[in-house]
């Protein structure tokens, strides 16, 4: 009898802190953290990685999941950004199958169901880096069942925000559309600068956020 194939998929969760002054939420999501989410979202496309984000309290709670080799090298990367500090891995483990295989990287508003979680634990804030295991998992399930921030552009209009990343965004080829697209359903001021300038300036600026990392 033969031996099972191995999977060389890898799920990673860590936290961080942010080194940004945190700033009044648009649209259900922190400016600086939509910014990321949209480069986070056209990176991890272009390496084939997935993964889910929390920002809360100033801290970052992300899962990635991919191969191992593309894992291990956008944490080395990851670990350069100066958009934040205190990296700290609380979960790494091999995976059969990606959890998060729609979203190069789902954002989920989570903050009713988080302060309640907080409080079950007697914590007064949001402070991934105090999580056991147990706890882990069940941030991990609240990210997998719910639903990604989105604004509907069909109903939202030429405003439209803070992006909604269906399987298809998510898969995009990377590119200069695919970019300037992620890039303005990311957050506002991108979306404006679009109707400002027009989508082929935006791709221009959008390539070179592209080459960063955090996600």
């Amino acid at each position: 009898m033969s031996d099972p194939v191995q999977s060389d998929l890898t799920q990673i969760v860590y936290v961080s802190r942010s080194t940004f002054t945190t700033m009044p939420a648009e649209l259900g999501i922190e400016p600086s953290v939509a910014r990321i989410l949209a480069q986070s979202r056209v990176n991890n496309a272009r390496r084939g990685l997935v993964g889910a984000l929390y920002f809360g309290d100033g801290c970052f709670f992300q899962c990635l999941e991919g191969r191992s080799l593309d894992v291990d090298r956008l944490y080395a990367t990851l670990l350069k950004d100066p958009r934040h500090t205190d990296l700290q891995v609380l979960s790494r483990r091999t995976i059969p199958h990606t959890h998060f295989s729609t979203w190069a990287m789902k954002y989920v508003p989570l903050d009713a169901e988080m302060k309640a979680l907080m409080r079950e634990l007697g914590m007064d804030r949001f402070d991934p880096y105090r999580f056991d295991t147990a706890t882990v998992n069940r941030v991990l399930d609240m990210l997998a069942s719910g639903s990604d921030l989105g604004i509907d552009p069909a109903d939202a209009g030429s405003t439209a925000s803070a992006g909604h990343a269906s399987a298809a965004s998510a898969s995009a080829p990377a590119g200069a559309t695919a970019t300037a697209t992620a890039l303005t359903a990311g957050h506002t001021g991108w979306t404006r600068l679009a109707w400002g300038i027009g989508i082929a300036a935006v791709a221009a600026i959008a390539a070179a956020f592209a080459f960063g990392a955090f996600g």
